[in-house]
């Protein structure tokens, strides 16, 4: 198994508290965020790395490797970060689509026991879902009565939906053909500026993943000033 990571993006709405820095390399107590993530997936036994870098890239290759050497990560490059979103930047990822992986966007804190809920052996692909009432601008996850998602998105009804996804997931080997064919759909449609969970809603018609609550774990996806405080606050830091 495993680790895709998603770290392109120049994270505009914290610019001014970061200094130019790029968003993952913002520290939370001694490590930045993407360090943390690393840090847990290597507690957890996932030893190598896909990271898609744009802003900044050679700054983020530099700080990644104070963690993990050359051999564990591939970095590949998103030469359009600007103008795309996390679907193109996975898209650019599929040629790695040959064992299960752990997605991860790289503004995402939480604890390592949160990886331990889905690294294990399991028979379905899995997202970690936080159950709460969740705002319009969440992702949000529709669930049957087994746990299966049956529709992913931001556009859905509050109503309906189970909670919010936290943006870490686990995609298990037998999905990725399926998955990489949506994700070149969105790419070949005109979805290269949307998020990833576009091609998710459509592999859920298709095969069974599974949300996996983080029952209460923390975890926070980091977007505002105010973020970066909780997030503090959270994590005792």
């Amino acid at each position: 198994m495993k680790a895709i990571i998603l770290a392109a993006g120049i994270g505009k709405r914290l610019q001014q508290i970061s200094e130019g820095l790029p968003k993952s390399m913002i520290k939370i107590g001694k490590s930045s965020i993407i360090h943390h993530q690393i840090e847990s997936c290597l507690r957890v036994g996932i030893t190598k790395f896909i990271i898609v870098l744009g802003y900044k890239k050679k700054k983020i290759e530099k700080h990644v490797l104070e963690k993990i050497n050359e051999k564990q990560v591939v970095f590949v490059e998103n030469p359009v970060y600007d103008k795309t979103n996390t679907l193109y930047s996975l898209w650019l990822t599929r040629n790695y689509f040959n064992e299960d992986f752990i997605y991860f966007n790289a503004d995402v804190l939480f604890q390592k026991t949160l990886l331990e809920k889905i690294v294990n052996k399991s028979n379905h692909s899995e997202l970690l879902l936080e159950t709460k009432s969740c705002l319009h601008e969440e992702v949000k996850i529709i669930i049957d009565e087994n746990s299966r998602i049956l529709e992913i998105g931001k556009n859905l009804d509050v109503a309906k939906c189970a909670g919010e996804f936290i943006g870490i997931g686990k995609f298990k080997k037998d999905v990725l053909p399926k998955f990489a064919e949506y994700l070149q759909f969105g790419v070949d449609t005109g979805q290269s500026n949307n998020y990833f969970e576009y091609a998710v809603n459509l592999l859920v018609k298709d095969v069974i993943l599974k949300a996996v609550p983080t029952d209460g774990v923390p975890c926070i996806e980091i977007d505002f000033p105010e973020d970066l405080e909780k997030a503090k606050e959270m994590f005792s830091l």
